[in-house]
């Protein structure tokens, strides 16, 4: 349990010039009804509004003020209109630092954030943005992407300059200090803006969106600053380059000075996710001294939180949260971003790590995503009406509804149902047994049933808590065999038992049961045409699609007052319903009784109806009110970067976040969607699974590790996912340009106009054309891989290290293409790699 006591060197100097009497004129001027969104940029230390077109360009030596009024839960961004509302709106207060910033400015962001939050009542969320770390709601505002530049004063002099293009969504364009080689590194993408030529330089392991986003910038450069020639050129293949374009490439990064490295470090710590080092610590102020107490690792719930404290939730590298109870006096509530800065300092973490102030009664959906329940004091938006009708057309025309109700169709298509046999093979399970389930077994269900237009398949597998990992596995396997023997349906759910989804319960029409142990104890044929003759079930749901029994143990100890449960006696049939269940419930209870069945009202028991029991006992007898706030829908792109799992979230989704060259995980809370897109990589695809997984294990909000799985591919999306994008095309991706072609399209009509004499710097290696495997590996300096093996990096086959050439290199030492190499015989490849040597 740390304690750690903040003194006066731990703080920055951010709000000592602050004066709560004082609110900036330009602030005055807000209307708190309206939303709006603003940009101020401190100079002569005070904010000076910036003008509309300037907005999402940022100078490193700045600081700036952003101001985001929205109506809650609804986006914000440049395009955002002033408009008066009379829904609750929820402000956002940002400072951004440039990295070259000097601390008076900082301090005067800061103390100017505090007056516009004074100025709002003391209700807004406040951010602390650092250029390269922002947070995912900053870059939300700037859906065309952000520009980091240096100094005005000297990019105005400037015409040679090198700029670096990150960001898998939201493009950021950093102009770097020099054109110089030691900026670059494997991961990353290039523009080289050189007097008569733009060249765009993509790492050989850099991201193919990236790709896309620089080769976007580029032309609008080109256009707008009227620059020649635009040429693309390749790590590793720079000496391809035509003559012309090489001349001028090597005027400014001389080849013989090229030293690309596979980049090791991380490209910034935003989206890392750490549940276990998640904290809670406790503020107080005791003598004139700021105390930060440690109180319990995650999870949190919102019972953590006292309305009178000041409390802190450190996520280490994904940021630090100051939380402000509303009966916090207004010094603390003032000083809380400032003491969390300090915090910052004490815990010596980067200075550039995240730090967030969320108020009590005003807190953004991020804050409240960290904590298991959350019960807001506001009525969120009343649910939608449902209907009776749940066919596929309705669903299909209304995808809203479906994901509302997580509903494909009525469940009246048809289905084949096998189990996993003890021989690891599958067994049909006959149509008048579906619906009964063992929970030692696995089965795999295949689904079809119609649209308008098609036929469309569905693949489940459901998994017993009880079943073996052996089990588990070969139904994976089984669930792959399947969808490839049909040409691939689009759809694969992972079900575990307890957490089926609202679809695969509608399939057996509110009658879905599950029984302790493997079928085969009841029918050695494994195809479970028994079911125990003595039983207890608990009934849940109170519709056909989400109604479900689950076998307890015959006791009544088992009973709950907030369920219904079937007691099962030979041919006998008795339904106990607790006194809060419903009448609904009690419905759905009927469908798990045989005709022949007494109903019995908690309270009202025979004394022989617990004989059958065993005996009374005590069972729960306390209501359960399940009032917490729904989970919105969530999209993240989750992947590995140097051995850590990382999770960037867009906010604010649409359809055209779905990038085809990625996988995505829409996560829905009772299910996470691996929406697969048609460009992904082999490898991305097979890791899907594995990282939805940590995904869940990463959660700070302690999730269910048996959360549903469905694996979707892109253009065969069902409605219970699309429903959760706003207008959804059908037709999108038709015109969806790839790097690759967006690059040959401009190449090919460079080359038929004849500029620069010829190709244009036509590059002789092309993005999707492969040397066998030559290059999938990391590359590095020939002087690398001349050191010995002791000294050579972790990831150099030493056996191989000629596949760690570029090719330019490749060529320069061996005088050939790696793919005449490789067909050289093996005795003659040892020859002239040892006097290379690479031996």
């Amino acid at each position: 349990m740390q304690v750690f006591e903040l003194q006066l060197e731990d703080y920055d100097d951010s709000s000592k010039n602050y004066d709560p009497s004082v609110i900036d004129h330009a602030f005055r001027k807000l209307n708190r009804n309206y939303t709006n969104f603003l940009i101020w940029k401190i100079e002569n230390m005070t904010v000076t509004a910036i003008p509309k077109d300037q907005y999402g360009t940022f100078y490193t030596t700045d600081a700036y003020v952003i101001f985001a009024a929205s109506v809650s839960g609804q986006p914000c961004s440049t395009d955002s209109v002033s408009k008066e509302t009379k829904n609750t709106i929820e402000y956002h207060v940002h400072f951004w630092l440039g990295s070259e910033v000097n601390p008076d400015k900082s301090g005067v962001a800061a103390y100017k954030t505090m007056e516009l939050d004074n100025f709002l009542n003391g209700h807004t969320t406040q951010h602390r943005e650092t250029e390269g770390f922002e947070s995912a709601r900053f870059l939300s505002y700037f859906k065309n992407g952000i520009k980091i530049l240096k100094p005005e004063l000297i990019n105005n002099c400037q015409t040679v300059k090198l700029y670096r293009v990150r960001g898998k969504q939201t493009p950021i364009v950093k102009e770097m200090p020099k054109i110089t080689w030691e900026y670059f590194n494997s991961s990353d993408v290039f523009l080289v803006r050189t007097m008569k030529t733009i060249f765009v330089w993509s790492g050989r392991a850099s991201d193919a969106v990236e790709k896309l986003h620089a080769a976007t910038i580029a032309k609008e450069m080109k256009d707008k600053q009227k620059v020649p020639n635009l040429t693309f050129v390749d790590d590793g293949y720079e000496k391809t380059l035509s003559d012309d374009s090489k001349k001028e490439f090597n005027n400014y990064l001389p080849l013989e000075k090229r030293n690309i490295l596979p980049d090791e470090q991380e490209n910034g710590l935003n989206g890392h996710r750490q549940k276990s080092s998640t904290k809670l610590y406790r503020c107080s102020e005791k003598n004139g001294k700021y105390r930060v107490t440690e109180l319990k690792t995650g999870p949190f719930s919102q019972q953590d939180l006292n309305q009178e404290d000041v409390y802190i939730v450190d996520q280490e590298c994904e940021g630090i949260w100051v939380w402000v109870g509303r009966k916090v006096n207004e010094k603390e509530r003032c000083e809380a971003l400032r003491n969390a800065r300090g915090f910052v300092k004490k815990k010596k973490y980067p200075s550039y790590t995240k730090v967030t102030r969320a108020v009590d009664g005003h807190e953004p959906q991020e804050f409240r995503m960290l904590f298991a329940d959350w019960k807001s004091d506001h009525k969120g938006p009343k649910p939608t009406i449902l209907v009776s009708k749940y066919d596929a057309l309705s669903m299909e025309e209304r995808p809203g509804l479906a994901a509302e109700t997580q509903l494909i169709d009525d469940g009246t298509g048809s289905m084949t149902i096998w189990r996993v046999d003890a021989a690891n093979e599958l067994v049909e399970i006959p149509q008048e047994r579906h619906g009964y389930f063992f929970s030692g077994d696995c089965y795999v269900i295949f689904y079809t049933y119609h649209t308008v237009t098609e036929q469309r398949h569905l693949l489940y597998s459901w998994l017993g808590s009880n079943a073996s990992q052996q089990e588990i596995t070969i139904t994976a396997s089984k669930l792959v065999e399947i969808d490839e023997e049909l040409g691939q349906t689009g759809f694969q759910a992972r079900l575990i038992q307890g957490k089926e989804t609202a679809h695969f319960l509608q399939l057996f029409k509110g009658k879905f049961t599950v029984f302790k142990g493997r079928g085969v104890e009841y029918d050695e044929t494994g195809k479970n045409m028994k079911n125990p003759s003595h039983y207890l079930l608990q009934v849940f749901g109170s519709t056909t699609y989400s109604s479900k029994a689950m076998q307890v143990s015959v006791k009544a100890s088992s009973f709950d007052s907030n369920y219904c449960f079937v007691l099962r006696r030979s041919k006998k049939y008795y339904i106990w319903s607790g006194t809060y269940s419903t009448g609904d419930q009690r419905e759905m209870a009927k469908n798990f009784a045989g005709k022949d069945f007494e109903l019995i009202l908690e309270g009202k028991e025979r004394e022989d109806f617990f004989n059958l029991l065993g005996g009374k006992m005590l069972y729960s007898t306390k209501i359960v009110k399940h009032e917490f706030d729904p989970k919105p829908p969530r999209l993240f792109r989750c992947y590995s970067l140097h051995g850590q799992f990382k999770a960037d979230e867009i906010r604010f989704f649409s359809q055209k976040d779905l990038v085809p060259e990625h996988v995505m995980f829409l996560d829905a809370y009772d299910t996470v969607y691996i929406w697969i897109g048609r460009l992904c990589t082999r490898e991305e695809k097979r890791l899907s699974a594995q990282r939805a997984i940590e995904y869940l294990e990463s959660d700070p909000a302690d999730r269910d590790m048996d959360t549903a799985l469905i694996h979707i591919q892109q253009e065969k999306e069902p409605p219970t996912f699309t429903g959760f994008f706003p207008h959804w095309d059908k037709k999108f991706w038709k015109q969806y340009k790839t790097f690759s072609k967006v690059r040959l399209e401009f190449e090919t009509k460079t080359c038929s106009h004849g500029v620069n004499g010829s190709t244009n710097g036509f590059s002789q290696h092309q993005e999707g054309a492969e040397d066998s495997e030559f290059d999938q590996f990391e590359k590095y300096p020939l002087s690398v891989l001349k050191e010995p093996n002791e000294k050579l990096p972790a990831r150099v086959d030493a056996f191989n290290k000629e596949l760690h050439l570029t090719h330019d290199d490749f060529v320069s030492t061996f005088k050939m293409v790696y793919k005449d190499f490789e067909k050289l015989p093996k005795w003659k490849q040892q020859e002239m790699k040892k006097r290379a040597g690479l031996f």
